[in-house]
């Protein structure tokens, strides 16, 4: 039986970190990652393969909806081709865990693959806030979790911390809660985190009222430019973007020219890292939002027309 781990958890919450911190600890075991992007451009699966491990992308939508068919002909080619000991799957932050978990226990599959682990990763710093707004794109994920892991948890107070944990157990009562900064937890932790769920009871997924994709008012703006950017230029757009004139964008990354290289940035409502890239890259970034403003976002980052690769609205 091939082991399936599912690495789920809201708009830039943290699990593609995770992910790579996984792929590390199991390099020893034949590993294939399934990233499902909600926007045109990959960019998370390209973090992971300059790493040199084995990624299948599946953009434009979420692998539990619109991009099921495409999910359930991935599932098939790395079963028949690659024969992996282990398929790590992250799903876009809007996706339906209940749903995922539906098509790994597709009658093709239940004597394939074996559900290892299912970990939602909750962001220490805007879950409490995202919550009270999008409360019902968080209940599925964690309700239907094997673990939930807080990420950011060092940048927290622990009254915070406490408040999370609370709201976690509203919706699950029985999985594992893990608020230790990731920094301080060891390899072995980390393995615990998914083999210790192997005995998962999932006879009683709750099916939440969560909306798939297709219906929600979410968008995908994917960009393509060759412009370089100074580390101050790109902070000041960063800085930006949380402003209402270009919409409400939770969630930006890609990467960009430099003036001497290039730049990795990461954006999660309103907070923002901006990096030294060690690898060439083509300048391309996806942000996620609600009512983005095009022109708005292009006229920001100084694109013309034709940098637009394409606009999504799911």
């Amino acid at each position: 039986m091939i082991k399936v781990d599912v690495i789920s958890g809201f708009l830039g919450s943290g699990k593609t970190t995770l992910v790579k911190k996984l792929l590390q600890i199991y390099q020893k075991e034949k590993v294939v990652l399934i990233e499902n992007e909600f926007g045109d451009i990959g960019i998370d699966g390209e973090l992971v393969e300059r790493e040199g491990f084995e990624v299948f992308e599946i953009s434009s939508g979420c692998i539990c909806c619109i991009m099921k068919k495409d999910f359930v002909q991935v599932l098939d080619r790395i079963i028949e081709e690659f024969h992996p000991q282990r398929i790590i799957i992250e799903p876009t932050g809007i996706s339906i865990l209940s749903e995922i978990i539906d098509i790994l226990h597709n009658p093709e599959f239940v004597d394939l693959l074996q559900i290892n682990s299912l970990v939602t990763v909750v962001d220490s710093l805007n879950y409490l806030q995202q919550c009270e707004v999008f409360g019902e794109f968080f209940e599925d994920q964690i309700t239907n979790a094997s673990a939930l892991l807080l990420s950011k948890s060092q940048f927290a107070d622990r009254e915070t911390i406490d408040k999370i944990v609370a709201s976690l157990r509203e919706f699950n009562q029985d999985g594992e809660i893990i608020s230790k900064p990731w920094d301080s937890l060891r390899p072995g932790e980390f393995q615990n985190l998914l083999d210790s769920q192997a005995d998962l009871d999932l006879s009683d997924i709750l099916h939440t009222d969560y909306k798939p994709c297709s219906e929600n008012e979410f968008e995908a703006l994917a960009i393509k430019t060759s412009r370089a950017y100074s580390q101050e230029e790109l902070e000041q757009i960063l800085t930006q973007l949380s402003q209402s004139r270009y919409g409400q964008v939770l969630r930006g990354k890609g990467f960009l020219k430099s003036t001497q290289g290039y730049w990795d940035f990461s954006y999660t409502n309103g907070q923002f890292t901006v990096a030294n890239s060690h690898f060439k890259a083509s300048g391309k970034l996806c942000l996620i939002g609600k009512n983005l403003r095009e022109k708005e976002i292009k006229d920001l980052f100084k694109v013309k027309s034709g940098g637009v690769f394409r606009w999504l609205k799911l």
